[in-house]
């Protein structure tokens, strides 16, 4: 009690230029001041309200660690993705943040605007956020540097940066298994899905299984039903990827009896395009298109980002079977809603340029289309896989203009991008 209020007093003493001797006049020695702000003594009540009147402070700040509890409150809306409650909170934290004397309180405060501004989407915001605590990363330590590494992987996750996130998130881990800083549970499961996630974006399948199962276990002992919804999603698509096509239907089914039953069409439209992708793996392609169409429907009103997806795959389905005259109609309408976005903030934005040239015919500017922006963007964020299948593309492309050397140089260098792939 006394080292807190102590340093405290000491913090708003200097912060409004006073001396110890004009602090103290008239209600204790300078000597007895001195003692306080060092932590040496027990202070009474009266004492400790009467240099709080003086120095313009609520004592409840001081003694009840009013601020402390206000930032725990909001990390917790944060972790549980509360999107009001967050905001609403970080308005009164940022009306009173001078009343945090803690330096490590601040830290972590100013490390989960991080992760307020991308929960909310301000990736301006959330850009210079991360530079700011960049420059201020080499200090952290314990819980800071926990929630630095948690914040930074979030941030490149937004970014596309998938391989760069799951290095951060992983290295958390890290901090949480050598016992550095003691967490609650909720928190080190919430790095569990975060690492799932992220390997799952980057085709890490057993990565992403492994970490999924221990988060699933966790969701479904507290009857957290979005969550336990997600995990059966990613469990399905790396059980897809694994080619066990029935167990990652039955993963799909039950995420999608769970959106069905909480009513979140969010998660039932993720449901459906992933349904979507494994028929269309399957080669039953009408039912690839059924629920694609599924999903479109579901996702027609929501931000560009989220409803492109299912546009690319009605797309790429009718440009598989022949049928030229469907596939422009989606082309057109990713065209469209992709005008906003640019390729940091999708990929799709590059596979509707480069299927443009492939459903209507491809101009001259076909091969630098994907030599000199989809490569370099796809080698950028590490995207091997994506980055094998534009090659064949580009293959396929030398061939059909009876460029046959380039054309073969070009599949054996996708032959050995997806090589590597698999290697990692």
């Amino acid at each position: 009690m006394a080292n807190g209020f102590g340093e405290k007093i000491k913090y708003y003493r200097l912060k409004a230029n006073m001396t110890q001797e004009e602090l103290s006049r008239g209600i204790i020695s300078v000597s007895y001041l001195s003692k306080i702000e060092a932590g040496n003594v027990n202070v009474t009540k009266e004492v400790r309200e009467l240099l709080c009147e003086r120095l313009g402070i609520d004592p409840l700040v001081i003694e009840d660690d009013k601020m402390n509890h206000l930032c725990e409150t909001w990390f917790k809306h944060l972790l549980n993705r509360e999107t009001a409650e967050a905001k609403d909170l970080y308005e009164k934290i940022t009306n009173n943040i001078d009343y945090i004397a803690d330096h490590r309180l601040r830290n972590l405060f100013e490390i989960h605007k991080l992760i307020y501004f991308i929960l909310i989407k301000d990736k301006t915001k959330a850009e210079q956020q991360y530079d700011f605590l960049h420059k201020l990363s080499g200090n952290f330590e314990g819980k800071e540097y926990y929630y630095w590494l948690k914040a930074s992987g979030d941030y490149h996750y937004i970014n596309l940066s998938f391989a760069e996130a799951l290095d951060l998130y992983l290295e958390a881990e890290k901090n949480i298994s050598l016992e550095k800083v003691n967490f609650p549970e909720a928190e080190e499961k919430d790095l569990y899905f975060l690492i799932a996630a992220t390997a799952s974006k980057i085709r890490k399948t057993y990565i992403a299984i492994v970490y999924t199962l221990d988060a699933l276990e966790y969701y479904r002992s507290i009857y957290h039903l979005k969550r336990c919804a997600n995990c059966h999603i990613l469990l399905g698509i790396s059980y897809q990827r694994a080619n066990e096509y029935m167990k990652a239907l039955e993963s799909y089914e039950l995420a999608t009896t769970i959106a069905e039953n909480i009513n979140d069409n969010n998660i039932l439209a993720l449901c459906h395009q992933n349904v979507g992708k494994l028929y269309s793996l399957m080669e039953q392609k009408d039912k690839a298109i059924e629920y694609y169409q599924k999903s479109y429907r579901l996702r027609e009103n929501y931000p560009a980002h989220k409803k492109i997806i299912p546009i690319s795959s009605l797309m790429k389905e009718y440009y598989e079977l022949g049928d030229l005259h469907h596939a422009r109609v989606w082309l057109e309408k990713g065209l469209e809603v992709s005008k906003p976005l640019s390729p940091e903030d999708s990929i799709y934005v590059h596979e509707f340029n480069v299927y443009s040239h492939l459903i209507n015919g491809e101009q001259a500017s076909f091969e630098d289309l994907i030599t000199k922006q989809v490569i370099p963007f796809l080698d950028k964020k590490h995207f091997y896989y994506e980055k094998s299948f534009y090659l064949n593309i580009l293959a396929d492309y030398y061939f059909r203009n009876r460029k046959y050397k380039l054309a073969a140089a070009t599949f054996q260098s996708a032959y050995k991008v997806l090589g590597k792939f698999h290697s990692e």
